[in-house]
């Protein structure tokens, strides 16, 4: 795993652990639907105090198309085993994915038509999800 990629999730750690309990891949909390049957496990999962899950994220540095639509698809099976609904962020570091965005935009808009689980799917850059207010 490359050094800004843990940097990513650990700024969203210290970002938002305040407002949220905030289970990153550093730290080996990530485990989706559950702990005895983790197939999926995202870089970060974002909770509400009351233990829904709020926001899935993936860091990526250059994802592939595959990539994006499969963890579309691991993050809504693991939602539908929760009986969840939450929100999926892709956030974009290294500047080669960061010149595709819009290539990857163009694929979740075809996963979310499968994904009844996520009500959004967001694909930014890391300098996009700072301004963001989650």
């Amino acid at each position: 795993m490359r050094n800004e990629h843990k940097d990513v999730q650990t700024w969203i750690k210290q970002r938002y652990s305040a407002k949220y309990g905030v289970e990153a891949e550093v730290d080996k909390e990530n485990k989706l639907p559950n702990d005895i049957r983790r197939w999926y496990q995202p870089d970060v999962i974002m909770r509400a105090k009351d233990g829904r899950i709020k926001y899935i994220i993936e860091v990526e540095s250059d994802p592939t198309r595959k990539s994006i639509v499969g963890a579309c698809i691991l993050a809504d099976a693991s939602l539908k085993e929760l009986n969840s609904r939450a929100q999926l962020y892709f956030v974009i570091y290294h500047q080669d994915g960061i010149r595709q965005i819009h290539n990857f935009r163009t694929r979740v808009e075809i996963a979310k038509r499968y994904c009844g689980n996520l009500h959004v799917i967001n694909v930014v850059s890391f300098e996009e999800f700072k301004k963001e207010t989650l």
